[in-house]
């Protein structure tokens, strides 16, 4: 009987381990920027074709560009009486593309500075191409990101958050957008992965930023463009990916969401 028990508990032990993501060589490197995310306040015209897009959700995937809603600029965070994450690339910015959604659940677990997190993440609905601000010359030859609508628990982390523009005291709280890198094709060219590893989770924070600037800025869509920048609501964190669940109907993910 002892033997039968020692058995079965040994089982649950390995199934247990197999569950369980892997993080022996998790890490965040600290060259990887932090980001704060503007409002894209000035029309820009999107691009008249398609872009496909792949990445470690889905090999390829069709897209329509939609608008320019967002771009984000590299961020020095700062927790007060802890510690500071400087600017490691001042020259590479991202434009936030929409583009049409692609249906995504799933269940991610990652690590980033604020510690160990789960996030539901929902479907596809931005592309971020890397721009320059202010300056001439072709992109940055940097990853591109596709990024997922996504929940999770809040941070509730105070930050002050100092970039080229200002420098702001908020609170981070709730996860909004979840971003892998991406291969994109299109007939501008084919951009591959640089980094599989570089990560965002994007969370709000609060109060938003509500100065307003301008600029200019180029990616692999428009060159040297007049943008307004609007309210900021979003700080973008450097996050290492530890697991992937899809939540279908009958894997283990789905039923690690009916008992959350």
């Amino acid at each position: 009987m002892r033997v039968a028990i020692r058995f079965l508990a040994g089982l649950v032990v390995l199934a247990a381990f197999m569950l369980t993501p892997m993080r022996a060589h998790a890490q965040v490197n600290p060259l990887w920027d932090h980001y704060k995310v503007y409002q894209a306040i000035s029309p820009i015209p999107p691009p008249s074709f398609p872009v496909i897009l792949g990445d470690q959700f889905t090999p390829a995937f069709n897209h329509q560009v939609l608008q320019l809603d967002w771009f984000m600029n590299p961020v020095e965070k700062q927790i007060p009486g802890g510690p500071t994450f400087g600017i490691n690339d001042p020259i590479t910015h991202y434009a936030w593309w929409r583009i049409s959604p692609q249906p995504f659940n799933g269940l991610v677990t990652a690590t980033n500075q604020f510690g160990d997190q789960t996030f539901n993440v929902g479907d596809a609905v931005y592309l971020l191409n890397p721009a320059l601000k202010n300056q001439q010359g072709p992109p940055p030859q940097r990853n591109h990101y596709k990024c997922y609508l996504c929940t999770g628990q809040p941070v509730n982390r105070p930050v002050i958050l100092t970039d080229q523009f200002d420098t702001w005291n908020a609170t981070v709280t709730v996860p909004r957008y979840f971003c892998n890198p991406a291969n994109k094709q299109d007939p501008t060219g084919n951009y591959p992965i640089f980094d599989p590893n570089q990560h965002y989770v994007c969370y709000e924070y609060n109060p938003p930023d509500p100065q307003q600037f301008t600029a200019t800025f180029t990616d692999q869509f428009v060159v040297n463009a007049p943008l307004g920048l609007g309210p900021s609501p979003y700080l973008c964190v450097p996050t290492y990916k530890t697991g992937v669940t899809p939540t279908t109907r009958n894997t283990w993910g789905r039923v690690k969401t009916l008992y959350r």
